[in-house]
């Protein structure tokens, strides 16, 4: 009896073996038969034949997808598919959303798909990335992406998108989301305040659309947030106080229609990296408040009605190295900086004081101010220095022999001023130099 039982035992154990064998196959060959069909529906961009290594052995009925170029595997399953740059060209219309229950990851991006974003991706119940981007995708996003709930990174860039969507994917609802790239496409309408439940959110980019109303508040809750990016779009209005952003390091929102002044809260913004609002109508000060931006390199104003003096602590900025605050209607005098942009403002001061003992200067613009005084000899010790530019200000004196000494310097501009005197000889040193302007002294 015992050896009946024994026999029986290891019977069944064979049966149930083969029939989860026999089933694994077969999904397998499924999901291997879906993806061909996906295929014979792709043009190729080249002149050779699009993904040859997708194919079934005639000798072998039963095969598997996961040894084919691009397609990677949980078991005998697909979970990723990753073609990206790899010049297909066609619909999105054939993929198999519905035969690919276990796929996680699918990234397609940089190739020639064209045409609209089909609902039933929803039907990619598992998927957690998706990257669509720099193909020709047209038409509206289906609102069915907002039942991807376990969606966490979304790239859309560079397709034809247009329409309201953000509104219509109901993009508050996905509480996983991580990552959205959306910019350069046509989208239109506002940015829904249901962005505020996006707790999750590190990259948010909206730039280079035609999104318009005002930025909402509820920006503020998004407490994840790394990077935002709303720029080249008809957004107005005032930017809203930062909220809970503390984890923002980059922050774009410049060629908008914004006005009013730069909230002081956006100094409480410790671990900013890079600041641009330029090409806006802002008015007003720079608050004082960015004396605590400590890790700020970066910080562009310029082109907008900003004035009132540029504050004093800004100089003490150790790793600022770009600061462009030209075009607008600044005053009094600057502080110490390394790298910077200020023509077209009102900006006064004594050249050489103000500039003449800071050796680390490698880049400076002061044109079209109403600064007075001479050329300090000493600018060339700032050994660094690539470009100098005090055009069209009120600089008197003669031209310092010293400045043949800047070995880097490649542009010298400081035409329409009230310099006398000849061009030193010295000069001639200048083995970089590629663009010189002296005229109208």
């Amino acid at each position: 009896m015992k050896r009946i039982a024994l026999l029986a035992s290891l019977l069944f154990l064979v049966v149930t073996l083969h029939a989860c064998i026999s089933h694994a196959h077969s999904n397998s060959t499924a999901e291997a038969l879906a993806l061909l069909d996906w295929k014979a529906s792709l043009l190729s961009l080249t002149n050779h034949s699009v993904l040859p290594s997708w194919t079934i052995s005639s000798r072998n009925a039963e095969a598997s997808p996961c040894s084919w170029f691009g397609v990677h595997c949980k078991g005998d399953s697909v979970s990723r598919i990753n073609l990206t740059s790899y010049g297909v060209k066609g619909t999105f219309h054939a993929f198999p959303f519905s035969s690919l229950p276990n796929l996680e990851e699918l990234d397609l991006s940089i190739n020639g798909l064209f045409g609209t974003i089909p609902p039933q991706i929803n039907r990619l119940s598992n998927l957690t990335y998706l990257d669509l981007s720099y193909n020709q995708l047209s038409g509206r996003t289906p609102p069915q992406i907002g039942q991807l709930i376990h969606l966490k990174t979304l790239h859309l860039v560079q397709n034809l998108l247009n329409g309201s969507i953000l509104k219509e994917i109901e993009i508050g609802n996905l509480s996983s989301f991580q990552e959205l790239y959306i910019g350069n496409n046509q989208l239109t309408g506002s940015i829904p305040s249901t962005f505020g439940n996006l707790k999750h959110l590190r990259f948010l980019y909206l730039s280079t659309n035609s999104l318009s109303g005002s930025i909402p508040s509820e920006f503020g809750h998004m407490e994840s947030l790394n990077g935002l990016a709303l720029f080249k779009n008809n957004l107005s209005g005032f930017i809203p106080p930062s909220g809970n952003l503390t984890d923002l390091t980059n922050l774009q929102r410049y060629e908008n229609k914004l006005f009013g002044p730069i909230p002081e809260e956006l100094g409480n913004l410790k671990l900013l990296v890079f600041l641009e609002v330029s090409q806006n109508q802002l008015n007003g000060s720079i608050p004082s408040s960015f004396a605590n931006l400590n890790n700020l390199e970066t910080l562009f104003l310029r082109d907008n009605q900003l004035s009132g003096p540029i504050p004093q602590e800004i100089g003490n900025l150790v790793k600022m190295r770009m600061l462009d605050l030209d075009g607008n209607h600044f005053t009094g005098q600057l502080p110490s900086l390394k790298r910077v942009r200020l023509e077209r403002n009102r900006l006064t001061g004594n050249i050489s004081e103000d500039f003449g003992v800071y050796s680390s200067l490698n880049f400076i613009s002061l044109s079209d101010n109403d600064f007075y005084g001479e050329i300090s000899p000493q600018w060339a010790l700032c050994n660094n220095l690539s470009s100098l530019q005090i055009a069209r200000n009120n600089i008197t004196g003669r031209i310092p022999p010293e400045l043949g000494n800047s070995a880097q310097l490649q542009a010298l501009n400081l035409s329409s001023n009230h310099l006398v005197g000849e061009i030193p000889k010295e000069l001639t040193k200048l083995t970089s130099l590629t663009r010189l302007i002296l005229s109208g002294n």
